[in-house]
């Protein structure tokens, strides 16, 4: 097996003729509904991308970016590697976009290449970003690894996590989402320690995102938050107030400050990271225009706690229940699996894809 590097960026089309799939039978899932098989061997899978024939990967610790055939599945190729965490993918005009944790790089008319076997080439996008600078390599992996997804608007918005468990960056981009727009970067969302997932409410436009709370308070608090940004610029409290209403210990808030509270507060460390809307046509109304949330799960509290997916009911705007859709990544304080991240696909389906079992299910519904 050959190997891509950034001077050389060959396709490797990896057809998988022999895989071992974990035991899915191990998950439990809301009656009604099937999970199945989708793809194995997709080394660390984190976000996720729907194109007219293809599906994009990113990936975190593999450094590589994937492609799915939608009409073979089996046949799964790396078209990008050697790269500095390309976690998040989105697509627009048929051109890809990756980030890296310092920059964003775009394929241009990706699919029209893989279906001609073309050479696919990547070029840098977008460079200005807090790490482009940032000679500490344990800061600059520190929640380095983005999110990004255009929005209704066409702009690009991009996660920007903050280097460290809780502290007050001289950049005030740290700790932010990003808009960038026309080459103009700004401030969309400030004050968010760590969001891994965003997405936009079908009818009201309006941007929701996870945010990961602080480490090293106890089991139970901070706790993890979804957030909806009314207005751009907002704050959302970190690192001075966690949650609703939790003080941080090492950093107090300026006199007066004022800060947008969460619409969900998730228990702590759960670790909630993407997030969509379901806007399909194939699963029952009830879930329409609500979200389905990834819950990577714990690391560093006495139990173990998160590891599954769940679905928020949505009520003009506001989270009215959040319950579990799907369970049993983690049993007896093992886990098999993290789910990263839901995409609903054209077909109404949803895709899962899973960072620790390296690999995608997918959910129907069968009434």
């Amino acid at each position: 097996m050959a190997y891509l590097d950034k001077k050389n960026l060959l396709i490797i089309s990896l057809i998988i003729t022999f895989s071992v799939w974990p035991d899915i039978s191990k998950l439990k899932i809301v009656d009604g509904f099937i999970i199945e098989e989708f793809v194995t061997e997709i080394d660390d899978a984190r976000q996720m991308v729907e194109g007219e024939n293809f599906i994009f990967v990113g990936t975190k610790s593999a450094g590589t970016v994937y492609s799915i055939d939608k009409n073979n599945f089996n046949k799964v190729s790396v078209i990008l590697t050697d790269l500095d965490m390309p976690t998040g993918v989105a697509l627009k005009d048929d051109n890809l976009y990756i980030a890296e944790t310092d920059k964003i790089h775009v394929v241009k008319n990706i699919e029209n290449k893989l279906s001609m076997k073309q050479q696919i080439t990547s070029e840098i996008f977008f460079s200005d970003l807090p790490r482009k600078e940032m000679w500490n390599p344990v800061k600059k992996s520190w929640h380095g690894w983005k999110w990004i997804d255009f929005g209704p608007d066409g702009a690009l918005y991009i996660s920007e996590g903050v280097p460290c468990n809780v502290c007050d960056e001289d950049d005030p981009r740290y700790g932010t989402i990003l808009k960038l727009d026309n080459d103009k970067l700004s401030i969309y969302a400030d004050g968010v320690r760590n969001s891994v997932g965003f997405d936009w409410h079908p009818e009201t436009k309006e941007m929701y995102f996870t945010d990961n709370g602080r480490d090293w308070m106890g089991d139970d608090i901070p706790p993890c938050e979804l957030n909806r940004v009314v207005n751009a610029g907002d704050h959302f409290g970190f690192p001075f107030i966690h949650g609703k209403n939790i003080p941080d210990t090492g950093y107090e808030a300026p006199k007066d400050f004022v800060f947008s509270q969460p619409v969900w507060e998730f228990q702590a460390h759960t670790a909630p990271l993407g997030i969509k809307f379901y806007d399909g046509e194939s699963f029952p109304e009830y879930y329409k225009n609500g979200a389905f949330v990834a819950q990577h799960g714990s690391w560093n509290r006495s139990e173990k706690v998160g590891y599954r997916l769940l679905f928020m009911k949505m009520e003009e705007g506001d989270v009215v229940s959040a319950d579990v859709f799907i369970d049993g990544w983690m049993s007896n304080e093992t886990s098999w699996g993290r789910p990263v991240t839901p995409l609903i696909l054209k077909d109404g389906s949803m895709l899962i894809s899973d960072d620790q079992a390296d690999s995608i299910i997918r959910v129907t519904y069968k009434g």
